[in-house]
Order: C-alpha cells, then structure tokens, then sequence
C-alpha cells in the first residue's frame, strides 16, 4: 500500500466546489493532502446543456425565505441509515420534517416514510430514477444541473422548484444571467448532494437539521445503506483519525476519494459558516466521529486499499 499524500489527485465523483477564499487556514483539513477542487460528473458542456434545457422549462427558481421553526431530518444515503432507524422516527413524530437526497427517497419509502422533500443534483440521466414514484404531496428542489429525463418526469408534478449550484465566477454563469436577468440565486455548499441541500434548504429558511447517512466512508463494508451499482467499483482508501494526545481513540474507516472530499468539504463548512445553522450528525460514520472526538486531520494517516 502506499501513501495518497503521494498522488497528484485524488479521484473523485462530487458535484461543484466549495466558495471559499483558499487562503484562509481554516480551510486547510489535511496536511500534505491536495483533493483538488472536486470534479463534477459532467463535462463542462454537458454541465452548461443540462441548465440550459432545464430553464428552458419555466419552473420557479427557490428564492430565499424567512426563518422557519421546524426540524428537518436531512438524509443521505450512508450505510448508517439502517443503524438510526429509531433515532429517526422519533424526530418525526415529533414534528419534524423530512428531506431526502438522491437514493435515500427510495429508502425512505421502503421504510414507509413519506419525504416531505426531494432534492437532487447529479446531472446523469441514471439518477431520474430517484424521483419515481410520485409523491402528490412531495416538493421536488431538483438543481438546473440535472438531466432531462429528470426534468421529464417531474413535467406534471405540482411541486417543483428549481436550484442553481453555480457560483457568480462559473462559465455557467452567464447562461443564467442572461435567462433571468441577473435574478438567480446562488446556492453554495460542498462536493455533494447533502452538503448543497443543507445550503437550499437553509435559503428556505430552515436553521435546524439532524443528519442522517452523511457518513462518508464503508460501513457494514457498504458504500450506501441500499444497492447504488454506480459506486461499486469506487478506489478506496483506509484513513486512520483520532484526536491529538490520544492514540488510544483513533479509529481506522474506510472511504474513496468523493468522500474524503466531502469530508473536507463539511469541516471547511463548519468551520467557516456554522453561524448560519445547527446540525446534528447521526450515526457512527466518519464525519460524526471526526466531530464526537475533535479529531486532528492535519495527520490523518491515509493509505490506499483497492
């Protein structure tokens, strides 16, 4: 095995990057350790045709709101989704709301739970399968990122809102200045899908999350708590975390390299914007162990497996 430090790049599937000025030291999670800004799944062409189709198609863009009261249990599609099934449904029924991402719809449904939210943002065509079945009472916060076929089959849903993950210096930009006249929102955020929800929902006025399956490492050696064949053959890395001075809590998980960069992403976040809300990481995966015991990832210890 050999050391990532040593890698030009780390592979990586994320979606968008996260706006910060990378001068700041807070922004600096891994010493010796560049992920690079993350890639997206598209080339910048079909990147800049996905959002032009999809403006094309007149849905309301989500616009920014006053501050909301409820909950949202924010779900993502980690393995520990499967272990937090109890702290889940007592939030529920305690009024909060649920908002799912990508897979995590299906699997909110399998476990007879009715996301009052679906957001979305991958722009290949394989993810429109994430918003069957309808939901009548269901709000689609679907990215201009996203395929056609996406958008086709939320054609004749009622509650659709549109989400732009495009920062002002995007080439992508300008597609959207043109179509709405400079009135377009910004939604910010990391790499992936969760940590751009958090941001859209926040516009909407949320302040208050509990996430579920944002684990970003194997858990119960699964990469999703639900069959995702798009990330089976995924490189993967074992990266060693703990707090300093304590050799005795450092713990070994497995991960690839669109997590580790979304891990970054989520401490960058933290680190910089944690005024804008309140969360509450569910589960024993990477991101809430990093956070439970303070861990240092200046010297994470991070070697290659597959």
């Amino acid at each position: 095995m050999h050391d990532v430090r040593r890698e030009a790049d780390v592979e990586t599937t994320a979606t968008g990057t996260l706006e910060a000025v990378e001068s700041d030291p807070r922004l600096k999670v891994f010493t010796g350790l560049s992920l690079g800004p993350g890639t997206t799944n598209l080339t910048a062409e079909e990147f800049q045709t996905n959002i032009r189709a999809a403006i094309k198609r007149q849905h309301p863009q989500l616009r920014r709101q006053g501050i909301q009261p409820d909950r949202v249990c924010l779900l993502g599609g980690g393995p520990s989704l499967n272990d937090t099934v109890p702290e889940l449904l007592a939030l529920l029924r305690d009024g909060a709301k649920l908002a799912t991402c990508n897979g995590a719809y299906h699997w909110a449904l399998d476990h007879h739970l009715s996301p009052s939210t679906q957001i979305m943002i991958d722009g290949r065509a394989c993810n429109a399968r994430f918003v069957d079945p309808p939901l009548p009472r269901c709000q689609y916060l679907i990215s201009s990122t996203c395929h056609p076929e996406v958008w086709d089959k939320l054609e004749t849903r009622e509650h659709v809102w549109m989400f732009h993950p495009v920062s002002k210096a995007d080439p992508a930009a300008a597609l959207l200045d043109e179509y709405y006249r400079g009135r377009w929102e910004t939604v910010p955020g990391g790499s992936t899908v969760v940590s751009r929800a958090l941001w859209a929902l926040r516009i909407a006025g949320f302040l208050r999350f509990d996430l579920f399956g944002v684990d970003l490492c194997y858990l119960h050696d699964q990469h999703h708590a639900y069959p995702q064949p798009e990330n089976d053959g995924d490189r993967t890395w074992k990266v060693t975390v703990g707090p300093t001075g304590h050799p005795e809590l450092a713990r070994d998980f497995i991960t690839t390299g669109w997590m580790l960069k979304s891990l970054e992403d989520w401490l960058r976040m933290i680190r910089l914007q944690s005024d804008h809300w309140l969360i509450n990481v569910h589960g024993d995966g990477l991101l809430a162990y990093t956070l439970k015991v303070n861990a240092d990832l200046a010297d994470a210890d991070i070697t290659a497996v597959t």
